[in-house]
């Protein structure tokens, strides 16, 4: 019986939207257009956005790090911790990798020109795998995994200093003892990894390498740690803690070292929802137009089946059922189109350059050309969220069919 009343109302509810089937036709398109513009834009969103945190944290900071308590406000060279932290820093089972940093400022020169640089030394094997940093290298190649006093530069200093692989690099600077520190070092590559600051400034050496340089050998500033993914990076610092010394140490999440990445990701999700309320806002007036229409045009067939012993929550029913069917045609075109754009955006992408380089935006350059990340959670809140609208667009229509008096409808002209 239940099957048989269902069919009813849809049968009746589609042959009431067939009626008007230009009118059905550009709503549910305009609806479906709607569905497919938030899918292409929240993609996009996601693209950017994923491609910022992938710069900005996942290349940068990881999910841990851990600094003497002045470090990160002072920068003071000689604001330490000692290298064999690390180690039982990675035998903790939240952490999947820990690499150990240090870093320095100098002058850098090449064979005509000199620049100030900011020196980073890396453990090269370990920071390739957490921050996929030999990726980004444009020319040349990685730093190798024994010291042997070579260099990685920022692509823009590079420019600046007219070197590249093979060049000679001078670095002239400063030992933990006020010393004069200066040597000798090969360049093996350049890199341009997006952040800006590293891009223009940064030269990659091996830790061993500039450990020598400052005179602070067995010393480390940074120990950044990454775990399974980055949700988990409460739990993974509140490990990290509990190993440490409050009191020679400080360990801090990738929120709190940068904040702007978590403003980042607040951004993203804020402004999905406007894009989605606008576009829906838009559909659900459609449909609330198209429904009070198809309402006002068929008072006196709703008076008829009142008359015949149709309730007014059946009459309701019948309304938000036509509404549903609306929805399911705007959800189909909006599908077929949403997936034509996505799969554009990823595969082929929209060129932002200016001048031949990418947008910059918070510290970091992304690829001139953005592509799109589909994520199923995307899609179904879009269409879930395109129901859930058109059904409380549908609430008013009902009601107002509802409320009809048999007799006074059936005299309607």
């Amino acid at each position: 019986m239940a099957t048989r009343t269902s069919r009813f109302y849809l049968s009746v509810s589609w042959r009431n939207l067939l009626r008007h089937r230009r009118r059905t036709f550009i709503t549910a398109a305009a609806m479906g257009l709607g569905i497919a513009m938030c899918m292409a834009t929240i993609a996009l969103q996601d693209g950017i956005y994923s491609k910022m945190f992938d710069l900005m944290v996942t290349q940068s900071i990881g999910h841990v790090q851990v600094h003497h308590p002045d470090y990160p406000t002072k920068k003071r060279a000689h604001d330490t911790l000692p290298a064999r932290l690390v180690e039982p820093i990675g035998a903790l089972p939240e952490a999947v990798s820990v690499a150990p940093r240090m870093y320095s400022f100098a002058l850098a020169g090449g064979a005509e020109a000199s620049a100030g640089a900011q020196l980073i030394g890396v453990s090269p094997g370990i920071e390739a795998t957490i921050t996929g940093v030999d990726q980004t290298v444009i020319n040349g190649a990685w730093l190798p995994g024994d010291p042997a006093m070579q260099a990685v530069v920022g692509a823009d200093l590079a420019e600046e200093l007219e070197v590249g692989p093979g060049d000679e690099l001078v670095l002239v600077g400063q030992d933990a003892y006020g010393g004069v520190a200066n040597d000798l070092y090969t360049v093996v590559g350049v890199a341009r990894t997006g952040q800006v600051a590293r891009d223009r400034a940064g030269v990659w050496v091996h830790i061993t390498d500039l450990q020598t340089f400052l005179a602070m050998e067995d010393r480390i500033h940074e120990v950044l740690v990454v775990g399974e993914e980055v949700k988990q990076a409460g739990t993974l610092g509140d490990a990290v803690r509990a190993l440490s010394d409050s009191e020679t140490s400080i360990v801090r999440t990738w929120d709190m070292v940068s904040p702007q990445a978590a403003q980042m990701i607040t951004l993203q999700e804020t402004s999905a929802f406007i894009v989605l309320g606008i576009v829906l806002t838009v559909a659900a007036l459609g449909v609330l137009n198209t429904m009070l229409m198809s309402v006002f045009e068929r008072v006196q067939e709703f008076g008829v089946l009142r008359a015949l012993g149709l309730a007014p929550r059946q009459l309701m029913r019948l309304v938000i059922t036509e509404t549903l069917l609306l929805a399911t045609l705007a959800a189909a075109i909006g599908l077929a189109l949403g997936g034509l754009l996505d799969a554009y955006l990823v595969y082929v992408g929209i060129d932002f350059s200016v001048d031949g380089k990418g947008l910059s935006y918070m510290g970091v350059t992304l690829d001139p050309v953005i592509r799109a990340i589909v994520r199923p959670g995307g899609i179904i809140f879009t269409v879930v969220t395109v129901y859930i609208v058109t059904l409380l667009a549908a609430i008013w229509p009902a009601v107002r069919a509802a409320r009809l008096e048999p007799v006074e409808a059936m005299r309607e002209i």
